[in-house]
């Protein structure tokens, strides 16, 4: 990791790169000490939104709002990508990424680059409860909601599976505040440390402090529903079943929305979206870091045709509202055409996964638990395609589907519900399932099914692989 002072980065995000229209109209000091930051509730705030913005990108770089984004969906089998560009994710495609691939490195940076700003935020606030006031616990469980949020990605692009060997390396856990480099010699904590922590850092405790979806106004911080939903997340990826459904259920005041298209336009906020990332001119990724550069022209990331979703019979109806509204023709290619503009929103959690997770729950359970599996399912897949149209699983043919078939429909739905949306390898990766794109089959077991440390991290860390 770089060795430099976070307190400045925290500045430089807050003025540039806040995310919140609320914050732009806040004091734009030009200096500020650590003890400034902390010295007016605007501030205190507007670190805090910075935090926020740091998940998302820099003005060089991305996280969550761009290329790691994007290779998640690159490392998966609903893509082609037709690029030949290493720095457009080709070696991600081909499950090739090195120790010094920009993609590894950039994403491992702007990972602990929020993580950290989450802990200097949080240690700041400890000393500024009286200027947070009454919003002191509020802003703590925010800032831990991002924290485990990052870790929860590391843990899919740095750990094994869960289901393979919850004991097997993952990332440092770095827990603590640090304002010059130091104390960032730490070696690599378990898959299982890790989903320990971010269940530590979303406890009950913390997401009672979390606003509720009655205070949304447009999913663009943690609320109680996403920190439900990322708990969601880890406990399917711990096979826990009982909890995982404990979690979607605990998620209220949300429906889908009639036309998912609309989820892919202004205003992007909607009654269906939970978590997402906000763009603007002036705070979105740099060239070749947005969402919308890999997917608009047919140049990098194109539909695949051959073996992905929409090659299967009953994923690719032109009935269907994702296929007819959300993919189009470029270049001879066909498109995901989710994201619009290099303003596009990028949806991190929505409430269709949250119903297609609960779905796969029952249909894991087994049983009579099928049949509210079935009829989650078919929430999802009748917004977008009406069972008069649906040849392939009518209403009919999904309550006749059991045990394999029933999880294997969930799996595939999931996977045209959220084509492009950054989810695809997430579920290959907690169902520790082999990566097979053409004569490429990588599982679990193979060294590239995870992507290495990168060397700016062990060329610093001499502790890492400890």
């Amino acid at each position: 990791m770089k060795k430099f002072n976070y307190i400045f980065v925290i500045i430089a995000i807050m003025l540039f790169n806040s995310c919140s229209a609320d914050f732009l109209e806040k004091e734009p000091a030009l200096k500020m000490s650590q003890n400034d930051i902390f010295s007016t509730y605007n501030r205190v705030e507007g670190a805090l939104l910075g935090v926020y913005s740091q998940l998302k990108n820099t003005s060089a770089n991305s996280f969550l709002g761009g290329k790691s984004y994007v290779a998640i969906d690159a490392m998966g089998d609903d893509f082609e990508n037709i690029s030949n560009n290493l720095v457009t994710l080709f070696g991600t495609y081909n499950m090739q990424t090195g120790a010094n691939d920009d993609e590894n490195t950039v994403n491992w940076q702007e990972a602990y680059m929020t993580i950290n700003n989450a802990n200097v935020f949080l240690a700041g606030l400890e000393n500024a409860k009286t200027v947070a006031g009454s919003s002191y616990n509020q802003f703590k469980s925010e800032a831990l909601f991002v924290r485990a949020i990052s870790y929860y990605y590391l843990n899919m692009f740095y750990g094994k599976p869960y289901k393979v060997d919850p004991n097997a390396k993952s990332v440092p856990l770095r827990l603590t505040a640090s304002v010059d480099g130091s104390g960032n010699s730490l070696k690599r904590s378990s898959v299982n440390e890790v989903f320990t922590q971010i269940l530590a850092d979303l406890s009950d405790a913390n997401i009672a402090n979390l606003p509720t979806s009655a205070t949304i106004t447009d999913g663009t911080r943690g609320t109680q529903a996403a920190a439900h939903a990322l708990r969601m997340r880890v406990y399917m990826s711990m096979a826990n079943w009982d909890a995982a459904i404990t979690e979607g259920n605990a998620i209220t005041g949300y429906s889908l929305v009639t036309d998912i298209s609309t989820l892919f336009a202004t205003p992007y906020s909607s009654t269906e979206n939970i978590f997402s990332l906000p763009m603007a001119d002036n705070n979105r990724p740099n060239t070749q870091q947005t969402v919308w550069e890999y997917y608009y022209d047919g140049q990098i990331m194109v539909v695949d045709q051959t073996a992905g979703i929409c090659s299967k019979s009953g994923y690719n109806n032109p009935s269907d509202k994702r296929i007819s509204a959300l993919i189009s023709l470029e270049n001879g290619q066909k498109i995901c055409t989710k994201f619009t503009d290099k303003n596009s929103w990028v949806p991190i959690l929505r409430l269709a996964e949250v119903k297609l997770n609960l779905a796969e729950c029952y249909a894991q359970k087994g049983g009579t638990n099928e049949t509210t599996a079935k009829t989650l399912l078919k929430e999802v897949r009748r917004r977008s395609l009406p069972d008069a149209s649906d040849a392939v699983l009518s209403n009919t043919q999904i309550d006749a589907l059991i045990g394999t078939s029933l999880k294997t429909a969930i799996y595939n739905e999931k996977r045209l519900e959220f084509l492009g949306e950054g989810m695809r390898s997430l579920d290959i990766h907690r169902r520790a399932e082999n990566y097979v794109k053409g004569t490429m089959n990588v599982a679990p077991t193979d060294d590239n099914y995870i992507w290495p440390i990168p060397t700016s991290e062990t060329a610093i860390n001499k502790s890492v692989n400890n």
